[in-house]
């Protein structure tokens, strides 16, 4: 059985980085074809150098590319979030140097070059920041749609509110301009939003099950993920929601997950709702928008996935 190809496309992030350990560690059925980065979270320089990080990390070399894309969003202003995930992006923990090059190609050109390649086998694009280069390669090149299979999002909100402004999502808000984009694609998208990451969390002793895995990956995996708590419990009195990673978790198990057929769109306009997702709910929609999950399975699935690296 053919592997599903997998393009992701984040801005390295706490949780950015456990998706990205989550999906390598499914390596026997997802083959992870490449990796572009967006500013976000932290700057487009730094989060480069964060895939990096994590991908060697997982023992990856450059058989993997790390393509650097997008440095500001297309038209608001560039907001980041080192306030949670500390000035690295990846809460000041200290990993080693990456020694593996970036890839010199630009993360919109890898997507286009790619995803028209992959027409006869359509790739899933897995996108966990702002949807910049994604905006840009489908604006350049709108023929990269039937190189989808579908696009898995972390971004969005409805009934949670936002986590950036009262209305927002900060991945959405970050380039909304972009997420507008995106969501007018026509291709099939799975939309991992608050409404249902806010019901996955990862509890203190969770988290402990994870670095017990023993493993180099398993233990940044944890360490990861304790910072995140404790960025979350200092902020709002609360463990993190396992944002990113459920996107690769719900690849790998759609059945965890509930969700309505919508078509989405994206205040633009400027004022309170700035950057805030509407969707209309509506049996033709494109977009399934997730509001249910099973999270002990969730993390059990993560907790399965992590385990097989070798301690």
């Amino acid at each position: 059985m053919r592997k599903r190809q997998i393009i992701i496309d984040c801005d390295p992030g706490l949780d950015d980085a456990v998706a990205l350990l989550t999906l390598f560690a499914a390596s026997d059925t997802l083959e992870t074809v490449g990796i572009t980065t967006v500013a976000g979270n932290v700057p487009a320089k730094l989060t480069l150098r964060n895939a990096r990080i994590i991908r060697e990390l997982a023992g990856i070399g450059k058989e993997v590319p790390v393509c650097g894309g997008a440095e500001i969003p297309m038209l608001r202003d560039a907001v980041t979030a080192e306030d949670f995930h500390g000035s690295t992006g990846l809460g000041n923990i200290a990993f080693p140097k990456p020694q593996v090059r970036a890839s010199r190609q630009h993360a919109v050109n890898f997507l286009v070059k790619t995803l028209r390649a992959t027409k006869g086998i359509p790739a899933t694009l897995v996108v966990t920041g702002p949807m910049t280069n994604v905006a840009l390669a489908y604006l350049m090149a709108p023929d990269i749609v039937s190189g989808l299979k579908e696009i898995v999002i972390m971004g969005g909100a409805d009934s949670e509110g936002g986590n950036i402004t009262p209305h927002a999502e900060f991945n959405v808000f970050a380039d909304p301009h972009a997420a507008a984009v995106v969501f007018g694609m026509d291709v099939p998208m799975r939309l991992l939003n608050l409404d249902v990451t806010h019901q996955i969390r990862t509890s203190d002793e969770e988290v402990e099950r994870v670095r017990a895995l023993g493993s180099v990956q398993a233990v940044a995996a944890a360490d990861l993920l304790a910072a995140s708590n404790r960025l979350e419990e200092e902020a709002k009195g609360r463990h993190a929601p396992l944002h990113d990673p459920s996107t690769v978790l719900a690849i790998l198990r759609p059945d965890l997950f509930e969700g309505r057929k919508a078509k989405v769109s994206v205040v633009t306009e400027t004022g309170a709702r700035f950057g805030k997702t509407v969707p209309e709910y509506r049996e033709d929609g494109n977009v399934l928008w997730y509001d249910k999950a099973d999270a002990g399975a969730v993390f059990s699935e993560m907790l399965g996935q992590l385990g097989r690296y070798t301690a």
